[in-house]
């Protein structure tokens, strides 16, 4: 019996595997289709755009929008890290704002290209297509479209290909230097990694506000429950005199005490996975 359970375990692993290759598939072709068909004007969005239905209709991440949109025009730069197609970075773009865009993804560059390319916006809008964490060199990601990863096993994603990394702090620093920034960052449970190579420019910048996801039980890798770097990342925000909310209606000031609370008792009470990180204390004062 023993045999016949573990030859079904290793038939079935084999199918998710396989599953999860033909789901990056899938999405990678959604996003083909998209870079050969023209871009166009998205009523919703109020400029030129091509991706994902959600974002071509306005129905993404509401919360995130609304505190993005009620944020933008207080900073003189936006930093997006994980870009996709350029949902926020067009956002901004389309407000005046500098932008700095970083995606790794060779079909999310393209497909992001076109869309600033078909807007001509006024705003400059500076494009790296790699990769952000606290080292230099190549490393895989994980999977494909919004949820591609360098964490390996992410969302149960295991094939990868290689991208070029960098730190924010080697190539970014002119660009950032004295300008008050919003910093949004959406990369799959990689983000504190990234904030480890950003800790001279942005970590360090008190005019700096972030809006950043930080998983705390959703896609982890097989075998893990929470966020093996929830508690290092809240103590870095902290250590630099940042104040965390959650980045939902509520916003919710969350202290160092709940994140340990979290983490010893393996229950998430956050109700999100998406937080603001300010040293303004008066700047969320015109999202309530």
């Amino acid at each position: 019996m023993k045999k016949i359970i573990a030859g079904f375990m290793l038939i079935f692993k084999r199918i998710l595997k396989k599953s999860s290759l033909l789901a990056q598939m899938y999405r990678n072709l959604r996003v083909r289709k998209k870079l050969s068909a023209e871009v166009t004007f998205k009523k919703a969005l109020g400029f030129k755009f091509n991706g994902p239905d959600d974002m071509e209709s306005g129905q993404f991440e509401p919360d995130e929008t609304y505190i993005f949109e009620s944020l933008i025009e207080k900073f003189d730069l936006f930093v997006n890290i994980g870009a996709n197609t350029g949902y926020y970075v067009l956002k901004a773009l389309d407000k005046g704002i500098e932008s700095l865009a970083f995606e790794p993804n060779d079909l999310n560059v393209k497909l992001l290209l076109h869309n600033i390319n078909a807007n001509e916006f006024s705003a400059v809008c500076h494009v790296f297509p790699l990769a952000l964490s606290d080292r230099v060199g190549i490393l895989p990601i994980f999977g494909a479209s919004t949820g591609a990863s360098l964490v390996k096993g992410w969302a149960g994603q295991n094939h990868h290909e290689l991208v070029p990394v960098t730190q924010f702090d080697i190539l970014s620093k002119s660009i950032v230097q004295d300008k008050k920034s919003f910093i949004l960052i959406d990369i799959e449970g990689a983000e504190f990694s990234c904030l480890k190579g950003a800790e001279k420019v942005l970590l360090n910048n008190d005019q700096t506000t972030f809006m950043i996801e930080i998983c705390t039980t959703e896609h982890q890798p097989d075998d893990i429950k929470i966020n093996p770097n929830l508690l290092a990342t809240f103590e870095l925000f902290f250590s630099y005199g940042f104040l965390g909310y959650t980045a939902n209606r509520e916003f919710h000031q969350v202290s160092i005490d709940e994140v340990h609370t979290i983490v010893n008792t393996q229950e998430d009470s956050f109700g999100t996975h998406n937080f603001l990180f300010t040293k303004d204390r008066d700047l969320l004062k015109s999202l309530k």
